[in-house]
């Protein structure tokens, strides 16, 4: 027993030793692993960006004039540094007189495939602004170049929130010391944790039994937000001490303090977050970071401790208590002046002036949606993973300035409790690519996406496609020549009666099929309906993607009576450019996983609706509603080159719409009440005039495009008026456009002398007299041939 006992004994310092070594490994192995968490993460959660997502890469290309587009600023907003001697590293540029020299960047390919090494270009310039050539570095030629895509500094939560980058040199000093003074005024001398304020805490937390006071200092608020949960347990606090010791041990006072002036959470404007006191100076002041006073900066960093409650958006009696409080913190420290902290106080809070959200958020609302769609939650993906999106910054930007512009004009022209509300979707017909997309007038106001989520009248927008299926079909004999009868009529159907009226109650008699569109007439169109079968329209039209279910099929069909979204009927438009296939929009291009392996490649989807022969004849109407029709307001306006499009309003003037395009660029307009009140004006007067803006300001610079010419169509002059082969002494006469074969034969000539008849007696005399004579002088001949013919025949 006593053996036993001295056995015990010997094997206790080795158990204990054992298990001591084993608590060393498993403490070191912890340490290790949050060791890594901490460095691994830091970097990328300076900013939050668990995800990167980029815009579509800007192109340069011959042709283009590179101050009307802007190209300078846009390498400048992309951090490029101009330079006087020629460019010797990535990211410099020189302008000269004839010459740009552009260093571009590495970039990543948009595709997915690798990456663009950076490389140097050089454009020579026609007058010092229209590219002539583009050179690369190995003296090969080329059409365009590419610059890299622009990151968006955002992160999605609930919505897409906009991110501001921050330097601490750019922060006030007066406003760094608020900040310290408000959260942790020892940062500067502790090593990541405050032992006297972590004492507090502790007995704090003791006595009441549950946590109630953090006593964190700013190392462990950026552990806290960026590595760990929100939840106030011992546990959570048992890991975050550890890791703000390490993040001390690895950075330095100013990369932590930078880092947390950049992301810290300042509340929330309606649904959007604001994060960091970038984006906080922009909210809640309207002015850049640097830009803050003592007041402003000790009001921002008041508002840490309990961001919504001393929001001035939502509490300003509030925000002003807890930024006083502030001033009297720092006066107590000796970090500001008596004099300094009475002028603070003083200072008036001035009315908010707030922000719109991000001009991209409407965007990254449908690459969110896109991304689900394809199981890949933009929330879940892993840490690193890059997201390609199709945007147009730019475009996008335009067309939420001039939505911006047109809403305020709007609102002096339409008074009432509502709105007028304005939609904006931008396609690239090449491939769908969405370009730009505006949903609304102001995000923060109302998350309602009128672009895709609603479904409005589209009126005359279908009209296009009436015509289109009834010309597509040669057994119809319809052609833009064809005459169509703009008089009253009554049509019934399931036991009531409609009668169709043009928008100004006017009727015109016969007309052209091309003036019909171009006028945008509603009595000629649907004559053409019933005529042609309204079935038939209905199951061309079920090809459109303009709903979800089948068309109705009704009369008023041809009128566009049904509901329909933006970005649908939109995307239907892009036939006429593609030469009679709709493209599938998309809003993602590739997303690809840390390791760079590619999880999402967006492609072309289309689908084939037209003949691109009849389509192209419909088109060529439609560049008439431009040119001279009810969009002629475009042509007025300076706009040139290849434009087409169509006007739609809908009963009573509720919606206004106009779908415009050039060879690669698509971009449809929506006008309307939420509640669906009458609009003062209509197509012409409302959207139209917000296309324009865009697209003065989107085309600017772009070299000039020209709309392809399929096979199987044929130019023909013919008179206007009538549609008839043109002739000496008709009316005036135009090229129109005809399916090959399908040009009228008869002569305007005709027509001319039957009318020159009816209104000149003199004249109508002399061609009897002329026309018995000539019968006279051919008869002996006419009765040899019929003797001749009847002997041949028996």
């Amino acid at each position: 027993m006593e053996a036993g006992a001295e056995v015990q004994r010997r094997r206790s310092p080795r158990l204990l030793r054992r298990a001591l070594l084993l608590l060393a490994v498993a403490v070191g192995a912890a340490v290790f692993l949050l060791d890594r968490q901490v460095v691994r993460g830091f970097g990328e959660a300076r900013w939050r960006h668990p995800v990167r997502i980029y815009a579509a890469p800007r192109a340069v290309a011959v042709g283009m004039d590179v101050d009307a587009a802007g190209i300078a600023d846009e390498l400048q907003e992309l951090g490029y540094r101009a330079v006087t001697e020629r460019p010797t590293e990535p990211g410099t540029f020189r302008r000269t007189g004839q010459r740009l020299d552009i260093y571009l960047n590495p970039s990543p390919n948009p595709d997915g495939y690798g990456e663009r090494p950076a490389q140097r270009v050089t454009l020579e310039l026609d007058g010092g602004k229209r590219v002539r050539s583009i050179e690369t570095d190995d003296g090969a030629q080329v059409q365009t170049i590419s610059l890299e895509p622009r990151r968006l500094e955002g992160l999605f939560t609930s919505h897409w929130t906009g991110r501001r980058p921050l330097r601490l040199e750019d922060v006030p000093p007066v406003v760094v010391d608020a900040v310290l003074a408000a959260e942790d005024y020892r940062f500067l001398s502790h090593r990541g944790i405050d032992l006297g304020a972590l004492l507090r805490a502790l007995r704090v937390n003791w006595l009441a039994g549950e946590v109630k006071q953090g006593g964190s200092t700013i190392t462990q608020q950026i552990v806290k937000n960026h590595f760990l949960t929100q939840e106030r347990t011992i546990s959570r606090k048992l890991r975050e001490i550890p890791m703000a010791l390490l993040l001390e041990a690895r950075f330095d006072k100013r990369e932590i303090l930078e880092c947390y002036l950049a992301t810290v959470y300042l509340g929330h404007d309606r649904l959007v977050g604001i994060y960091g006191f970038a984006e906080g100076a922009a909210v809640y002041f309207g002015k850049s970071v640097s830009e803050l006073t003592l007041a402003e900066g000790a009001l921002l960093a008041g508002m840490i401790r309990a961001p919504n409650v001393y929001s001035p958006l939502r509490h300003p009696e509030h925000a002003i208590r807890r930024r006083n409080e502030v001033l009297d913190r720092m006066l107590e420290l000796g970090w500001i002046e008596p004099e300094q902290a009475q002028k603070a106080r003083e200072e008036k809070l001035e009315p908010p002036k707030g922000r719109g959200a991000p001009s991209e958020v409407w965007f990254m609302q449908q690459v969110r949606r896109e991304l689900r769609e394809e199981a890949l939650d933009p929330t879940r993906l892993a840490f690193g993973s890059e997201v390609y999106t199709t945007l147009d910054y730019r475009l996008q930007r335009i067309a939420s300035e001039e939505v911006e512009a047109a809403g305020r004009r709007f609102d002096r022209e339409q008074p009432g409790k509502e709105t007028v509300q304005i939609a904006v979707v931008a396609l690239d017909p090449r491939d769908g690519s969405l370009r730009a997309l505006v949903g609304g007038r102001n995000f923060l106001a109302s998350q309602l996406d009128r672009a895709i989520r609603t479904r409005r009248q589209v009126g005359s927008l279908f009209k296009p496609f009436v015509y289109l299926a009834a010309i597509g079909d040669r057994r119809s004999g319809i052609t833009p020549a064809t005459i169509l009868h703009d008089e009253p009529i009554t049509l019934r159907y399931d036991r009531t009666t409609w009668s169709p009226k043009n928008v100004d109650d006017r009727y015109r008699g016969p007309v052209t099929v091309r003036n019909a569109l171009e006028n945008s007439l509603n009595v000629p169109v649907v004559q053409l309906a019933e005529s042609y079968g309204v079935e038939r329209i209905a199951q061309f039209g079920d090809r459109l993607g303009l709903v979800s279910a089948g068309l109705p099929r009704v009369p008023a069909l041809a009128l566009g009576a049904f509901e329909s979204s933006l970005l649908r009927v939109t995307a239907a438009y892009t036939l006429f450019p593609r030469g009679g296939d709709r493209v599938v929009p998309r809003s993602i291009a590739t997303v690809k996983a840390p390791s760079g392996v590619v999880l999402l490649r967006g492609g072309e989807r289309s689908e084939d609706v037209a003949r691109a022969d009849a389509t192209y004849v419909v088109h060529s109407m439609l560049e008439g509603v431009v040119d001279h029709g009810t969009a002629s307001q475009v042509r007025r306006a300076g706009l040139r080159g290849a434009i087409a499009g169509k006007t739609g309003t809908s009963d009573d003037s509720r919606d206004a719409w106009f779908v415009g395009y050039t060879p690669t660029l698509v971009v449809g307009v929506w006008v309307g009440f939420d509640d669906d009140r009458p609009l003062r004006g209509g197509a012409a007067q409302l959207a139209v005039p917000v296309w324009t803006a865009i697209m003065k300001r989107a085309l600017a610079g772009l070299p000039g495009e020209q709309f392809e010419v399929p096979r199987g169509v044929e130019l023909v002059s013919v008179e206007a008026s009538s549609g008839k082969l043109a002739a000496e002494g008709c009316g005036p006469a135009i090229t129109e456009v005809f399916l090959a074969g399908t040009a009228p034969r008869e002569s305007c000539a005709r027509e001319v002398t039957r009318q020159v008849a009816r209104t000149d007696p003199a004249s109508a005399v002399k061609q009897v007299r002329e026309a018995v004579e000539e019968w006279f002088a051919a008869l002996p001949g006419k009765i040899g041939a019929l003797f001749g013919g009847g002997a041949r025949r028996r």
